[in-house]
């Protein structure tokens, strides 16, 4: 009936409970030990809210005798017998602005994680009415020390290194530390080097895996010394309906605490209400993201937007309620500053389309309800997997706890959200990620320690991990990458029976085998630590609660582990092994049987383990059973300082209490003097920790957020390359409409290829006969270059992509709402004109807006070049071609795609380069150029030289072998060994030899990390092209080798076919807003708003860059554009001698040269200038030009010239006044210079005070036989 929202039967309620604890199977009256309240857990957070009734002391007596610590105190905070202990760490000067100078927590994350851990049971306790229940930690009588080095700014080095200091010396009895940053070596990660020495004074560290999941190597904190958590789910999720004015009702998942008293409202779809006043269109508008939404059109409505965010942009523009579409992470929910539920996107468009159906659609969104996940626990999307990005074969993480929709206590110096539109102060909230397991295994660790006070860390470690609930990889694909040893268990780990204990010299024979020198070393050890052959161990030999072992995919491996445990549990008792393998997993136990006869024993065996790997991964476990118990597998430094002038105002911190060390602000001279001090291992930068994305398009001054046009899903980007891998994430169209009306193209289906409407369409090409083995029938991409290209230009927004672990971050093309359509024309043996024109053909009349042609061949005149031809077709047809300039630089003249009609872009560098150490056996290390996605087995390998041993059975001598090309080297001089090669190839001759690695000199280019020659010739401008993370194709490797067995979803490659789709994507930008403008207004808006370069850094100036680095922005609204027709360029084919014939080659129709038509090079309507002659010789040149107004109407442009003395440039006239838009205003450039050097260049400006377009003028030698 009209009004009923629901219907349901009356229920007896009873209080619930907080789940996490009780989920675990840790119930509130759990058997407890009397010692409990002796034990303290040091929380490195963000601060506590001490008046929380979480942290009451009502009951307490005082601190325990242990306890060394202080209370940091200040006028707004005191400590009391529960919270015995506080201090806060800023050592970059002044806190921020909002930031409390107290351990008081502003944030809420720290209040959340100790209440967690140890907060005490406080019944009622809800977010706002949502989960209401008991909330308490799991050591409701522990004691808690609170060390506050997280800011809103992050956390830094020097503050978490400080406050291990304290906490170790003031005597806490396990670490708590939800912290992360970018995975780095143990010697340079601050949290690995505080965990080992609390390690070292028996204080066990346990840690956040970190949330970057679900990535492969995401894991953040890794060390062997200490606990890394993942995040799994409880039985409890959240949900939100949204009910429509129809009756329809879905569910979302939000936690949203607001009530609209079943009210209904009207609804309006986001990209139908763009704050056009303020730039923004409907491509924008739609994500609703901050300042985007009209709030005439939106106030007092909801909003359905197409994406998930915290409801800025709805709540500013005055929305009583948002529902948002998610294609990605479903399990969690999250808080947001308005009513608001976040629905699959196959509901969202049933919305959507409620909304253009409706004359006056309305809904409303219902309060939270918690359902009951039958399917709890599994590891979360968010959560960090495995394996280890620094040793493969330890296996991280170490177990999982509960993670997600956490309620626990919070700061009342925030708000739930944090956001400055929520005005909820609450005592309470509901938050997810790893930083929430963590504060669960810490509160399980002080469970366990509260029984067993005298454990090592290493031992508390071991109970937890080989007494944890097993989880299965049915709801867990990563399995024990994943989970580790699976759902953490207190109960059962207060009697594990066996322990794998472990103290600081295993750890140190751990990372001597690791190739640790003593620098590193004693980074780590903060002693006078080094390796010897008796501290030199194999990772294998750790003695650690798993096991792990890695290989290449479809080699078999074979490692032997040597384990001990020490009896915990039962005096006299025996224990059998019990082995569950797995298909190609054997694992053979000796002795299989181990007996003891008192309590801390030691017995040893030994674990072989043998695997062939045809898949990412296998698993198996051993367990010990005795049918009880079931064991699942500088002093001196610091003299310095002070008597240095002013050192006082300039040392920070101090380490003293537990290690030697401080923070200081140093000059880079004090820095060096420092350095060579006698007992000095390191001055190192202290970093703040945080995440990376991939850099191409950000770098470029073009960030996703940047303005964009309701008319950008309309355009169709066609690709001619070697097709596509249309699984990629970065080809999902989730969320994208049915394609634009304009297309006209078909998708050339086969078995293993279908298109959708992100790939509109597809087709193949391969007019020579039968395909090359290998090669597949269809527009599915064997060889990676299309996939990269395509994603590079029109990928969607994936996050945590990279290879294998490097370059992680969001990849995603330049217009992710654009189309895609494929014409494949590229295979293994080339690409064939027959193919690039029948492309062509095709890409026109199927209405693509661009083409993109990462391709090219040798020079040639234009009547003879397929590509110049086809692209001369686009342009009369309204379509701007791109094309790769080529990668045969540095030689002049390499420029292998030229036509006038066309855009030619090359390749320059981003902000990032990727180097590989190599390090010999005297300790001297080397960075080369290369990106190396392997971990080497073993710590070192021998050396040898790939002259010295040639493969004279086959003819080879050392001239040959040390160039080490396939077949040349000798397999039993070089297998197990790293060979010396005296050139640079992709390693064929290595591998097949049986080596381990190459070490490759070569003396060319070293500005890119595959060994890719850039061009540097006269391009039209140049884009991203070195170093680029997109997708790939998993038909083929990494390198594309027979030898390469790494099949990856994104790859990084190098190429002006790298840096040609970021040119094509921004030309697609700009046709978005300028759907009418021409090829020839296009390119030239592009160049003349380019970013000047220097030829400082660019030897070969405008040869190289052409108008200069690409900045789409900008290009948007350049002012005034070099337009040029059909017509132009027969005049410049027919100023270049062309016959009819030739002529016509290009053209395809009956245009001739006459009189009128005969034009010169210098006259056509270029964005650039360009003249030569012969050396010391002068030239003048007359160039003729036109610019049409798009800027602002009216305007007056002034002429600015750049220009060195021996290039004398004049304007007239040298201002141009217009007065309305589309006015062509015509002028006269005359150059005269004298050139003694290869090249001199300058500029040409045309300034409105608003727009600077911007054009090189280039006076350069050419050699007499040109």
């Amino acid at each position: 009936m009209e009004g009923v929202v629901s219907v349901f039967p009356s229920e007896k309620k009873k209080l619930h409970t907080t789940r996490s604890w009780n989920f675990m199977g840790f119930p509130l009256n759990v058997t407890r030990s009397t010692y409990e309240s002796d034990i303290i857990i040091g929380m490195l957070d963000s601060g506590i809210w001490p008046e929380s009734e979480s942290f009451n002391d009502k009951g307490f007596g005082p601190p325990p005798t242990k306890w060394k610590g202080i209370c940091q105190g200040s006028s707004n905070f005191t400590c009391n017998n529960k919270v015995i202990g506080a201090r806060y760490y800023h050592s970059e000067g002044e806190v921020g602005p909002g930031e409390i100078a107290s351990p008081r927590d502003s944030e809420g994350h720290g209040t959340h994680t100790a209440s967690t851990a140890a907060g005490d049971v406080v019944s009622h306790a809800s977010l706002l009415g949502v989960a209401s229940g008991t909330a308490r930690g799991g050591l409701p009588s522990a004691r808690i020390a609170v060390y506050k080095i997280c800011w809103s700014d992050g956390c830094s080095d020097a503050d978490i290194l400080a406050a291990f200091d304290d906490a170790i010396a003031d005597g806490v009895d396990v670490i708590s530390l939800s912290v992360g940053g970018w995975p780095l070596d143990y010697f340079q990660d601050s949290i690995a080097i505080g965990a080992f020495h609390s390690m070292k004074n028996g204080i066990l560290t346990s840690n956040s895996a970190g949330n970057s999941g679900p990535r492969s190597e995401s894991v953040l904190n890794f060390s062997p010394w200490a606990l890394s958590v993942a995040a799994s789910t409880i039985d409890r999720k959240f949900v939100s309906q949204v009910k429509l004015g129809n009756g329809a009702i879905y569910e979302g998942l939000s936690i949203n605490t607001f009530d609209l008293g079943n009210t209904m409202y009207p609804i309006i779809y986001g990209g139908e209400a763009p704050n056009q006043t303020a730039g923004y269109e409907g491509i924008s508008s739609r994500l609703c993201t901050s300042g985007s939404l009209n709030k005439t059109l939106v106030e007092g409505k909801i909003v359905l937007c197409d994406a998930a965010t915290i409801g800025s942009g709805a709540i500013a523009a005055g929305a009583v309620g948002s529902i948002m579409q998610n294609g990605f992470f479903k399990d969690l929910a999250s808080s947001y500053i308005l009513p608001a539920s976040v629905l699959r996107m196959s509901d969202g468009a049933d919305i959507l389309q409620y909304l253009n159906s409706a004359s006056e659609p309305t809904a409303t969104i219902l309060k939270s309800i918690d359902y009951k996940d039958e399917y709890a626990p599994y590891v979360v999307s968010f959560s960090s997997r495995g394996p280890s990005p620094i040793t493969d074969d330890i296996l991280k993480p170490d177990l999982t706890a509960p993670g997600v929709d956490i309620l626990a206590a919070w700061s009342k110096a925030t708000t739930v959200t944090g956001s400055k539109w929520d005005k909820r102060v609450v005592p309470y909230n509901i938050i997810s990620g790893t930083s929430m397991s963590c504060p669960h295994a810490s509160g399980a660790a002080a469970y366990v320690k509260s029984f067993h006070p005298t454990w090592s860390p290493a031992a508390l470690k071991s109970a937890l991990m080989t007494t944890a609930y097993p989880m299965t990889t049915a709801a867990n694909s990563d399995a024990e990458f994943a989970y580790g040893s699976g759902h953490i268990n207190p109960v059962k780990a207060i009697d594990p029976g066996l322990v794998y204990d472990a103290e600081e010299i295993d750890y140190v024979k751990f990372l001597c085998g690791q190739g640790y020198n003593a620098t590193q070393l004693q980074l780590v050890t903060g002693d006078n630590s080094t390796c010897s052959e008796e501290t030199n161990g194999t990772v294998w030999d750790l003695n650690y609660p798993s096991f792990a072992l890695s290989t290449l995919s479809g080699q078999s491996v074979t490692r032997i582990f040597h384990r001990t445990v020490t009896n915990v549990g039962s005096s006299s008792s025996t224990y059998k092994a019990i082995v569950n393998p797995t298909e190609g997993l054997n694992i053979q136990v000796q002795p299989n049987v181990i007996s003891f006869q008192s309590l801390g024993e030691k017995q040893s065996f030994v674990v072989t383990v043998e695997a062939a790997l045809n898949t990412t991964a296998i698993s198996g476990s051993l367990t010990w059973d005795n049918g009880v118990h079931q064991l699942n597998d500088g002093t001196n430094v610091l003299d310095y300082l002070n008597s240095t002038s002013g050192a006082s105002d300039f040392l920070l911190h101090s380490y003293h209490r537990s290690f030697n060390g401080f923070v200081a602000k140093l000059t880079e001279d004090e820095k060096q003097k420092l350095a060579g001090m006698e007992g000095v291992v390191s001055v190192f930068p202290s970093k703040m920790k945080k995440l990376h994305t991939t850099r191409s398009w950000t770098f470029m001054g073009f960030p996703q957020n940047v303005t964009r046009s309701t008319q950008e899903s309309d355009i169709i980007i066609g690709m001619l390359d070697t097709g596509i891998w249309p699984e990629s994430e970065s080809f999902n169209d989730e969320g994208f409409g049915p394609p634009p009306a304009k297309w006209k193209g078909t998708c050339q289906n086969s078995s293993n290829f279908t298109c959708n409407n992100k790939i509109i369409g597809a087709r193949y090409y391969y007019a020579e006969g039968q395909l090359p083995p290998g090669n597949f029938a269809s527009p599915r991409d064997s060889e990676g270059h299309g996939s990269h290209t395509s994603s590079t230009a029109a990928g969607n927004i994936v996050s945590e992509a990279s290879l294998l672990g490097l370059g992680s971050g969001t990849a995603r093309g330049g217009v992710p709402s654009a189309r895609i359509a494929v014409y494949k024309i590229c295979w293994s043996n080339g690409c064939w004109d027959a193919d690039i024109l029948a492309a062509f053909d095709d890409a026109i009349a199927d209405g693509v807006d661009i083409i993109s042609l990462s391709v090219g061949g040798w020079p040639m005149d234009y009547f003879e070049d397929s590509i110049a031809i086809g692209a001369f077709h686009s342009m009369k047809n309204g379509i701007l071609t791109s094309n790769s300039a080529g990668n045969d630089g540095p030689e002049p003249g390499s420029i292998s795609n030229c036509s006038p009609w066309s855009l030619s872009v090359a390749a320059s560098t981003i902000d990032r380069k990727f180097v590989t150490q190599v390090k010999l056996g005297n300790e001297a290390a080397y960075q080369g150029l290369s990106i190396n996605t392997f971990t080497p087995q073993n710590s070192e390998y021998p050396i040898i030289y790939g002259g010295d041993a040639p493969n004279v059975t086959s003819e080879h001598n050392g001239t040959y072998s040390r160039y080490c090309t396939l077949g040349s080297l000798n397999k039993t001089l070089v297998q197990g060994k790293i060979v010396l090669c005296d050139s640079l190839n992709f390693g064929s001759g290595p591998i097949a030899a049986g080596a381990v690695g190459s070490v490759m000199e070569q003396g060319f280019y070293t500005d890119v990390a595959f060994a890719f020659p850039l061009p540097v010739s006269p391009p039209d401008l140049t884009a991203p092209g070195v170093d680029i993370l997109a997708a790939w194709s998993e038909a083929t490797t990494v390198t594309g080798s027979e030898w390469d067995h790494r099949v990856v979803p994104y790859n990084i490659i190098s190429g002006t076919s790298m840096s040609c789709p970021h040119a094509s994507g921004a030309a697609a930008y700009v046709k978005s807003f300028h759907p009418t403008w021409s090829p020839a207004a296009i390119k030239s808006a592009l160049m003349t708003t380019a970013y000047s370069m220097s030829a400082t850094t660019n030897i070969d100036a405008e040869f190289a860059y052409g108008s200069g680095h690409i900045n789409p922005v900008n290009a948007t609204d350049p002012g005034l554009v070099y337009d040029a027709e059909e017509i132009d360029y027969v005049k410049f084919l027919c100023g270049q001698g062309y016959n009819a014939t030739q002529l016509k080659l290009v053209t395809g129709d009956n245009s001739s040269c006459s009189e009128e038509t005969n034009g010169t090079v210098w006259d056509l309507n270029y964005p650039s200038f360009a003249l030569s002659t012969l050396s010391g010789q002068s030239v003048s040149r007359i160039f003729h030009r036109t610019v049409t107004n798009v800027g602002s109407a009216p305007s007056t442009y002034k002429a600015i010239v750049e220009a060195p003395s021996v290039l004398d440039i004049q304007v007239q006239p040298n201002v141009l006044s217009f007065k309305s838009l589309g006015e062509k205003q015509s002028f006269v450039v005359i150059v005269e210079a004298v050139l003694n050097n290869s090249a001199i260049s300058g500029s040409l400006t045309w300034d409105d005070g608003v727009h600077q377009v911007r054009s090189p003028i280039l006076a350069h030698v050419i050699h007499p036989s040109q």
